[in-house]
């Protein structure tokens, strides 16, 4: 494979964040090389993503970029088909300790300026949902979110890196960072060295293990979440749907796409890996014990004592193995889901599939371009709500690594947040 010995800037990972980074830096004019070390885009969170274009019921800082990233969205469905479906978003109550939790939801978005998101009551819901026919207490209603299928829309953004005239390299690993006198100068790779003063990392789980070749500590925790999709029924509902042990989205072709909701249980494989950061971590994996599935991953903990290491990017694998499914808790979910819509009991599963998710011990993302080697852009730590926001942080990514800095709100992702003091813990794990 032949590489560009030189670049503006170079990407690595193609997942939404990754491609949409590409893309940008590509329309702005610059050279722009993005590599993966996986077969094609989107193979490991992106495109293993439920899908949901959310805005409403996340923290403040995030709503800006939500709000971008879904004019961005539209606008690229423009362009091509990528299943988006723009039907609102309800988080369904099923019981009473639920309200103040979406009351308060409500109240931020309010803040933020979404005023069309209103808390609803069960007969309200079924308005806008017929076929939810089964028990709930109401719920939490925005018009404005939207649904696409992930892998499609990763593949569209970087079809459209691609014309604007990226070298994307897939199969390509990164291996390590390269500064001098305090500047990124290039990037080490399984096929070649490249020059660049400019190097967007968004890598998700192996973040850290690239960062760490400057000097830069990332504390990323990857958990894996558990899905499922159905055979196509009939169609039934537009909306995503959000709740406390389900949630969902229809695709236009009928299948359903099941994911275990808010506050679902993942699962993490230990290894010594997890001593990175684990002050950090330690606090929030306490407070979630009841959300976290630990299973000792062995024959990692084997390779780190192998290689005396244990944040090496001589152990990222040139091809990830596909993640471990928690079915038992995804069909508990489909069953959650067919009590309000009855109308799905007896749906046949087609396929199951875990995701690897990049989580912040506070929840929130890391977009950073200011604390390691002058070029250095990292954004990670998407914490399983990201996907939406992917098409907003490529625009961030390439005014950062092309002018240095950026007109949106960022300084609450800054990495050094970490190492400031305590830092919040968010109300729930996912």
């Amino acid at each position: 494979m032949s590489l560009p010995s030189t670049a503006d800037v170079v990407v690595v990972g193609s997942g939404i964040t990754g491609a949409a980074t590409a893309a940008a830096v590509a329309a702005r004019g610059a050279s722009v090389v993005l590599l993966d070390k996986e077969s094609g885009p989107a193979r490991e969170g992106s495109g293993r993503a439920q899908g949901s274009l959310r805005v409403q019921g996340r923290h403040g800082a995030e709503f800006p970029l939500a709000q971008e990233a879904l004019r961005l969205w539209t606008e690229a469905s423009e362009e091509g088909d990528f299943e988006l479906v723009t039907g609102g978003n309800l988080y369904f109550r099923t019981s009473d300790e639920e309200l103040p939790v979406l009351r308060h939801l409500v109240e931020e978005a309010h803040q933020a300026g979404l005023t069309t998101v209103e808390l609803l009551d069960a007969d309200q819901t079924r308005e806008i949902m017929p076929c939810a026919t089964g028990p709930f207490l109401g719920a939490m209603w925005s018009p404005v979110d939207a649904h696409c299928q992930p892998e499609k829309g990763t593949e569209h953004y970087a079809r459209r890196a691609g014309r604007a005239g990226a070298h994307i390299a897939y199969g390509v690993k990164v291996t390590q960072l390269l500064e001098a006198g305090g500047r990124i100068t290039g990037v080490h790779t399984t096929h070649g060295t490249i020059q660049t003063g400019a190097v967007v990392v968004a890598a998700g789980v192996w973040t850290p293990y690239l960062a760490r070749t400057v000097g830069v500590k990332v504390p990323i925790m990857p958990v894996i979440m558990s899905e499922l999709e159905t055979e196509p029924v009939k169609p039934l509902f537009t909306q995503t749907i959000r709740a406390f042990g389900f949630g969902a989205r229809q695709r236009p072709g009928g299948q359903v796409v099941v994911s275990a909701g808010l506050n679902a249980k993942v699962m993490h494989d230990v290894s010594l890996a997890d001593c990175n950061g684990l002050r950090y971590w330690l606090p929030r994996a306490m407070s979630f014990r009841k959300n976290l599935k630990l299973n000792l991953d062995t024959r990692r903990v084997l390779e780190q004592l192998r290689h005396r290491a244990t944040l090496d990017t001589r152990l990222v694998p040139h091809t990830s193995p596909e993640p471990a499914v928690d079915r038992p808790l995804v069909d508990s979910s489909l069953d959650r889901l067919a009590r309000v819509i009855p109308e799905l009991r007896g749906a046949s599963v087609c396929r199951y599939w875990g995701g690897l998710v990049d989580m912040t011990p506070d929840g929130l993302p890391v977009i950073d371009s200011g604390s390691g080697p002058s070029g250095l852009t990292v954004i990670t730590g998407l914490s399983g709500h990201g996907f939406t926001l992917g098409p907003a942080l490529g625009e961030i990514a390439a005014d950062l690594s092309l002018t240095g800095t950026t007109s949106r709100a960022i300084d609450t992702f800054r990495l050094s947040r970490f190492a400031d003091g305590p830092v919040d813990r968010p109300e729930m794990m996912i």
